[in-house]
């Protein structure tokens, strides 16, 4: 069970909080057939299942976990099957949002931030609000009136699998947003030295993520921490201090028993802190 950081509770409850999902939110869906969205080894295991011989250098990539490598050869590599790998995998089997994509709408934070190329939680979120939730990409040139906007609104930072060929998904197209979306990049750096971020579901085996972290915890050391959720037993305590040191990530963690039940139980439970929070800011009129 995660002890919440008031800290944190506060900066929710005050919407200066910006949520940011991972594949692991994604993972808790299901859609036609039973399936679930799958990870990056389910996912490149799909694609080395259709591509023709000689592949066991690619089979040595996913091994040795250069998964943007691997992706950017199999790509290559399937050519016109590719796309309609992405639309299998991503959209075809209609995934449903899980109670987690619930609880963490029902936080209410303006701003969520999403890696996932499904759109399980933009519609999800679109649905709710009637239509008034905004969603918006990295290559989108209003971005920023959005940003500083009033509206909720989701910001997909590599893409959507409703734009197959604008997805940040090989190791080519993270060097791509670098170079000719420096001005989005930028927009992500303001908004994580201003908001407090709270990442669910992700992992800081993600090379591109590990990269940005280190870039701010260096850059600025001395501003207030983030917080990511994990999954007990993924990273040993003893690196604790380490990564709060050098990617500025304090770790929450949770138990990953029975589908990562506890993660679903600590939000419903931090949505009830926050309203208490919110309560409290009305009733003082501390605004």
């Amino acid at each position: 069970m995660i002890a919440w950081p008031q800290s944190l509770v506060e900066d929710i409850a005050r919407r200066r909080c910006v949520f940011f999902l991972g594949a692991g939110v994604s993972r808790n869906s299901v859609g036609n057939g039973g399936v679930h969205p799958a990870t990056w080894d389910g996912f490149l295991a799909a694609a080395l299942s259709q591509c023709a011989n000689p592949k066991t250098y690619i089979k040595r990539l996913v091994q040795a976990t250069d998964y943007l490598t691997a992706c950017e050869l199999l790509e290559e590599k399937l050519g016109d099957q590719w796309v309609p790998l992405l639309l299998d995998t991503f959209s075809t089997p209609q995934y449903q949002p899980a109670d987690l994509h619930k609880a963490i709408f029902d936080l209410d934070t303006r701003l969520v931030l999403t890696q996932n190329f499904d759109k399980i939680y933009d519609v999800y979120a679109q649905s709710e609000t009637h239509g008034a939730t905004v969603v918006k990409a990295y290559y989108d040139a209003d971005t920023p009136r959005v940003l500083r906007g009033s509206q909720r609104a989701v910001i997909k930072v590599h893409g959507s699998i409703d734009e197959p060929s604008k997805m940040v998904f090989t190791r080519e197209d993270y060097a791509r947003i670098r170079q000719d979306h420096r001005s989005f990049q930028a927009l992500m750096d303001a908004l994580f030295l201003t908001q407090t971020f709270l990442f669910l579901g992700c992992s800081l085996s993600d090379p591109d993520l590990r990269l940005f972290l280190e870039q701010h915890a260096y850059a600025h050391p001395s501003s207030p921490a983030h917080y990511m959720t994990t999954p007990k037993g993924e990273l040993h305590e003893g690196l604790d201090d380490s990564i709060r040191r050098n990617m500025n990530i304090r770790l929450l963690r949770y138990d990953p028993a029975d589908s990562h039940k506890d993660l679903l139980d600590c939000i419903v439970r931090l949505g009830a802190e926050v309203a208490i929070k919110r309560d409290d800011i009305a009733l003082r009129q501390d605004w």
